[in-house]
């Protein structure tokens, strides 16, 4: 008479050697899957980072062209372009005479010329607006914030009588408004390289 042998243990069931592979390589997937999602994510947060960015010097440039091309200079408010560095980098300022949108403003001070400057600070280009010329005091002047992560701002100046370009522009020694302007804008782009936008305005266009 012959009796059948008892199965043994890993003929019935996974062997703990079977089981921590298993569950290794779980871990490894779970790993990857969370790894890669990661990934994604922050390449995500980062295209959004970056498209913000992109529409707020879109935004400023577009702002900048449309007042620096109807400027004017008078002796009220001569056109003066500063060459100035902060921190060994360009922080140039711009002061002009524009038209602003004060057309039937309530208040009689009010005028249509508006002095502008444009100025960076620290890390940020700043907007100075002026709607009172003829005011003694500060009241009427407004304070913008255009742009952050700003390293550099630099302009230059074409001088349409000598058909150079200048780094400065003194409107109280010249009877008009520089022909053209280029404006260099230079932003952070946190661990990357700087990035720098140039932008060309002519001054007087229609």
């Amino acid at each position: 008479m012959s009796f059948r042998q008892a199965p043994q243990g890993s003929e019935s069931g996974f062997t703990l050697i079977e089981v921590l592979l298993a569950v290794s390589l779980i871990a490894m997937m779970a790993t990857v899957v969370f790894g890669s999602l990661y990934v994604t994510m922050n390449a995500i947060e980062a295209a959004r980072a970056k498209s913000a960015d992109e529409q707020i010097v879109r935004r400023t440039l577009s702002l900048m062209i449309e007042e620096l091309s109807v400027s004017e200079s008078r002796a009220t408010g001569p056109w003066m372009g500063i060459n100035d560095q902060r921190d060994g980098q360009p922080a140039d300022s711009v002061a002009f005479l524009t038209m602003g949108q004060f057309r039937g403003a309530d208040s009689a001070k009010d005028t249509e010329l508006v002095r502008i400057v444009y100025t960076r600070e620290g890390d940020r280009l700043l907007r100075f607006s002026r709607r009172n010329l003829y005011g003694l005091t500060d009241e009427s002047i407004e304070k913008i914030e255009l742009a952050t992560k700003v390293k550099g701002f630099n302009v230059r100046y074409y001088d349409g009588k000598s058909q150079l370009w200048l780094d400065e522009w003194d409107g109280r020694g010249r009877p008009a408004a520089p022909k053209a302007i280029l404006i260099e804008l230079t932003l952070l782009q946190g661990k990357a390289e700087p990035v720098t936008v140039r932008q060309w305005v002519s001054v007087g266009a229609s």
